[in-house]
């Protein structure tokens, strides 16, 4: 797998596509890695090419001790990987803690999205609930420093965020849990310190600036999520929300065909202008 030299260590990614044309990236979430992408990627038009990196404190990505485990960082991170890759603009998809970061790098370098897609986002909490969450964030790296990546893996996916994902069977979550145990203790506790929900500064004012066509997902019973991405859609110029039926907080892995699909009309949009990337796409199937 293709890995790029960064000053603090190594990045480690994956390009996936036959496709010459146009460049889409993808930021995983907390806990899971570049793979996590494979199902919907291989679902979706073959003359893109699909970038997808391991987040700092994730996957093979290596760091230096006391590297930064920040959004500027991993922004930092992109920038060179673009560099490297020869792509002047992308399109860009995030989902949960890789949506906020898609939402930071949006708001501080606009001219390099062709598009922005959100997955299960927010774009950073309300100031005086941020310190309650940066403590509760360090309670739990530090439950996962001391007790370590398979006893947290355990723990996570008994959240009722992750509820939906027992549609896809016991195998699914199997192979999901053993991704996530790819990651190592030190490497998931920085993320929490340094880009968790509590420490990622709020971007909803810089938002406003982003003109690229944006698509804003969520599932219908991720409900705070759901409002999220409403709230996103009306903040930018060029935003649209779209509500997944029978889906929760990871609509990307419970529904994967119904994200291709939307995902997949918002990209061929977006090569025909703002107004084109706005018109609703079919709805997903209700049943």
């Amino acid at each position: 797998m293709p890995e790029l030299e960064i000053p603090d260590g190594t990045l480690h990614y994956e390009s996936l596509g036959d496709g010459d044309g146009e460049a889409v990236t993808f930021l995983h979430g907390f806990t899971q890695t570049s793979r996590g992408w494979r199902e919907l990627i291989g679902q979706l038009p073959k003359d893109f090419r699909y970038l997808v990196p391991d987040l700092r404190g994730h996957g093979a990505t290596k760091l230096k001790p006391q590297a930064p485990h920040t959004m500027q960082a991993c922004t930092e991170d992109l920038l060179a990987l673009w560099a490297a890759a020869g792509v002047e603009r992308t399109h860009l998809v995030g989902y949960s803690m890789g949506g906020r970061l898609a939402l930071h790098i949006s708001s501080r370098h606009p001219d390099r999205l062709l598009s922005l897609t959100t997955i299960g986002a927010h774009a950073g909490m309300a100031e005086d609930l941020r310190p309650a969450r940066r403590a509760s964030d360090e309670r739990l790296a530090t439950n996962i420093e001391q007790r370590g990546v398979a006893e947290f893996v355990k723990y996570w996916g008994t959240l009722p965020l992750f509820k939906g994902l027992d549609r896809r069977g016991p195998g699914f979550r199997a192979a999901l849990d053993a991704d996530r145990k790819r990651n190592t203790a030190a490497g998931l506790a920085a993320s929490l310190r340094g880009m968790g929900a509590g420490a990622a500064e709020p971007v909803w004012s810089l938002l406003r600036g982003v003109a690229c066509p944006c698509l804003f997902i969520a599932g219908a019973e991720d409900h705070g999520y759901a409002h999220e991405a409403r709230r996103l859609a009306d903040l930018v110029p060029h935003g649209r929300a779209e509500i997944v039926p029978r889906a929760g907080h990871a609509v990307q892995l419970e529904r994967p065909d119904a994200v291709a699909r939307l995902l997949s009309a918002h990209l061929k949009a977006a090569a025909k202008g703002p107004t084109a990337a706005r018109t609703p796409s079919p709805s997903p199937p209700s049943a």
